[in-house]
């Protein structure tokens, strides 16, 4: 549909619509980059000319028919939300049905409220389930012993027991992260000092993965990479506060645990078979799924990436040593993403998460700071800090060259 074949009425009705989906596909996990090409792309095919820029917490809209020098603009305050992979896939073929004329404008923005106010895909229990079992999972990463596994559980789940008061009382929200972190420590650091082998800070580490920004880190530097540099300085700034929040908050727990009880800190040494490392891949891979929302079709290819993801690390780090390990690993799930997307026509992202998780060092760089700040290691092989960033861009890297061998698709 030309420009030029819209009638006033329908010309809003375009821009309600790019509107209510950019808002949806931001709140639910599309980094700006792509944000911004996808509402490009849908607006151009809905016979509008449009240019955006999204960040973290606004996304501009600006519109005009080809030809014309005036111009209909939006300021939209938005709020990031917790990765739906969910609503984002629904999202997007809601898009297409609307390019393809199958459904028309009015249908379409009904369709996304009613997308936006959806039931989760997953019940409750389950949630809570997988959340003690992300913070297991990691404890078992860490190898560091089957009681730090256990504890690991149960921090997970009480950090899950939180996240539902908070939702209750939304006052709290803010006070979350650090609040999580403080009861894991004084409640772990109680247990140590009744005799139970506990490495506190791998439990508290365990405790708060989930929270551990990693995934925002390197979506914030991709968006730089990209050009994207409002978006992406204020995601990196967003990703170091929150690790300091995360970080006082340990502290703080330890320090009063240290009042109130004998505390004897140790560095953990990794004891337990190679075997436990794969079967805690499996295990917080099939927790991401859930946790991520991911849809019913794409559970298996999702798992698949996250497979792929640290199979290709583990080739990198031995071909290419463990600081450059990341990129092969990264370079190797983003062509299997790009070629997913294309052949299903769907994001990228709706697999690609999965296993960008499993590569981002973002676990290790709360390891450096403690020991820059507190002096002592977490773990007796923890990276350097010159080590975590190389990390970092050695994942950029290798999403941007995966893009090179297979691009992503856009709508023509």
């Amino acid at each position: 549909m030309s420009a030029a074949e819209l009638t006033p009425e329908q010309a809003a009705n375009v821009r309600r619509f790019i509107i209510k989906l950019g808002k949806t596909m931001h709140e639910y996990g599309t980094p700006s980059h792509h944000l911004e090409r996808l509402l490009i792309d849908t607006t151009n095919l809905l016979g509008l000319q449009g240019t955006f820029m999204a960040t973290p917490t606004a996304i501009n809209f600006a519109f005009w028919r080809h030809g014309s020098d005036q111009e209909v603009t939006h300021l939209a305050r938005v709020e990031p939300n917790d990765i739906d992979l969910n609503r984002l896939s629904q999202t997007h073929d809601l898009a297409e049905k609307v390019i393809q004329q199958q459904i028309s404008l009015e249908e379409g923005i009904a369709e996304l409220h009613h997308i936006r106010h959806a039931p989760d895909p997953y019940p409750q229990w389950l949630n809570c389930i997988m959340w003690g079992l992300s913070s297991a999972g990691f404890a078992a990463l860490c190898s560091t012993g089957f009681t730090d596994i256990i504890v690991s559980l149960f921090a997970g789940l009480l950090v899950f027991a939180l996240i539902l008061i908070t939702q209750k009382y939304p006052r709290y929200q803010e006070s979350l992260e650090p609040a999580s972190a403080f009861f894991i420590a004084l409640i772990s650091s109680g247990l140590a000092s009744l005799g139970f082998n506990v490495n506190l800070p791998v439990v508290i580490l365990s405790g708060i993965i989930i929270f551990i920004p990693g995934l925002s880190m390197t979506l914030g530097l991709r968006e730089l990479a990209a050009r994207q540099l409002v978006s992406g300085t204020a995601r990196v700034m967003d990703a170091t506060m929150m690790m300091f929040k995360l970080f006082f908050g340990a502290v703080f727990g330890l320090a009063l645990g240290n009042l109130l009880w004998e505390i004897t800190p140790h560095t953990a040494v990794p004891s337990l078979s190679i075997w436990v490392n794969y079967i805690a891949v499996v295990v917080l891979t099939c927790t991401l799924l859930v946790l991520f929302k991911v849809r019913a079709k794409d559970l298996f290819w999702s798992f698949l990436a996250g497979v792929i993801a640290y199979s290709g690390t583990m080739l990198g780090n031995r071909y290419f040593g463990v600081d450059l390990g990341s990129f092969f690993g990264a370079m190797v799930v983003g062509i299997y993403a790009n070629a997913y997307a294309r052949i299903n026509n769907t994001p990228s992202h709706v697999v690609l998460l999965t296993g960008v998780v499993l590569l981002v060092p973002g676990s290790k760089a709360y390891m450096e700071l403690s020991s820059v700040v507190i002096g002592q290691e977490i773990l007796s092989n923890s990276l350097s800090g010159a080590q975590v960033f190389l990390s970092f861009i050695s994942i950029v890297a290798g999403l941007i060259f995966a893009n090179a061998v297979i691009p992503p698709k856009y709508r023509q």
